[in-house]
């Protein structure tokens, strides 16, 4: 079926293709695309994959209630009591990670800290302990590091045998029953945890479907999931810099490896993708361009432009040659360039109004996109 048959809904008049927008000229070589490291090549890798819209809103079980949501569900936070009251003193952090791993410390902030809806990373220490056989509600990527952890997992019979994962591999435990464990050293993780049905819901999204039963994996050497597990883990523990548009795009991305992964499959090779049609495309422009210190989330863009969260990364890919999150970001760029040289703000100020979240991340991306800090380009003019 073609994009036009795909869409959730019309707007009237004839669809066009953009001819041409504004493309941006930075050349991005890093991790993060607002800290001049990688991230924004592997995120336009990672999204722009056959993707579309199938079904509406999705009801997500947690905790016995069920809501409709459109953008997902928090985690719940470990040390929040029955009443809602939290203890500021206490280190905030996944209960749902906390119950898989069992006796464990927090090393970095958790993601939690953020309200991130469908998906928690943290980074944690699992300490020597013997862990019982226990039903998971969650997904779970667990990936090994700096040094090889060994303990034994216990099987039907009963018997445990000895495990041993090496360093930058990963582990998936999925949703329904857990082996008795027991850990026979420390162990240093990070690990996410993924909403079952924001899994289903990204795997409805999808053009082709990947085959088989979804597995899980066993110290595996996946370097994509990897990579965006470590880009994800950073955004957490830098305390969310960049935006909901990039950890979101990020966790789309990541869920969609695990489809594949999890089933020993490749992602299928990137097709000629149909761009994002004018009119749709238009309107998300447009709401970036309305208040670009907003914290925009991809399911804000995605229900503007009428597709899916995934079928929208890929077309909007298409139609302007970058990512949502990087297209804003040379938005808000080209925004505070036009006000650091007005001379009359201060770059606290700009940062605000144009979305960064601090000084400092302002004059990271400043330097990155432009080869020089606002306050030397200001003083150049």
């Amino acid at each position: 079926m073609g994009d036009n048959n795909k869409r959730k809904r019309a707007r009237g008049g004839k669809d066009e293709t953009l001819s041409k927008l504004p493309q941006g000229s930075a050349k991005i070589e890093g991790t993060n695309p607002d800290l001049g490291t990688n991230a924004s090549k592997n995120l336009d890798r990672s999204v722009s994959r056959d993707l579309t819209t199938r079904r509406g809103p999705r009801l997500v079980l947690l905790s016995g209630v069920q809501a409709p949501v459109l953008r997902g569900t928090s985690f719940v936070v470990a040390n929040e009591r029955q009443n809602g009251i939290v203890d500021a003193t206490a280190k905030r952090e996944s209960a749902e990670i906390t119950a898989l791993l069992g006796a464990s410390a927090l090393r970095r902030p958790s993601s939690v800290e953020l309200g991130w809806k469908n998906f928690a990373i943290e980074r944690r220490v699992t300490l020597p302990s013997e862990k019982p056989e226990s039903t998971l509600q969650h997904h779970f990527l667990i990936l090994w590091d700096v040094r090889a952890a060994e303990g034994e997992m216990a099987f039907r019979s009963g018997r445990f045998a000895p495990y041993k994962k090496y360093p930058n591999t990963i582990t998936t435990c999925l949703s329904g029953i857990r082996p008795a464990a027991r850990n026979r050293s420390a162990h240093e993780v990070i690990v996410g945890a993924l909403h079952p049905n924001f899994v289903r819901g990204m795997e409805d999204e999808l053009d082709r479907h990947p085959r088989g039963t979804f597995q899980g994996l066993y110290g595996t050497d996946d370097p994509d999931l990897r990579n965006l597990l470590l880009l994800l883990v950073k955004e957490s523990e830098t305390g969310g810099r960049c935006g909901a548009l990039y950890a979101e795009s990020l966790i789309a991305a990541l869920t969609i490896r695990l489809l594949y992964a999890a089933r020993l499959e490749k992602l299928p090779a990137d097709t000629t993708v149909s761009p994002l049609p004018l009119r749709p495309l238009r309107r998300v422009l447009e709401r970036m361009q309305a208040d670009l210190s907003a914290n925009l989330d991809l399911a804000t863009l995605a229900a503007e432009s009428g597709y899916s969260r995934a079928h929208f990364l890929r077309t909007f890919r298409a139609a302007t040659g970058q990512t949502p999150h990087r297209y804003l970001l040379e938005l808000r760029l080209a925004k505070a360039q036009a006000l650091i040289a007005g001379r009359s703000a201060s770059l606290i100020d700009i940062a605000a109004a144009c979305g960064f979240s601090s000084h400092a991340h302002l004059t990271t991306a400043f330097r990155s996109r432009f080869g020089l800090s606002p306050s030397t380009y200001r003083r150049g003019l």
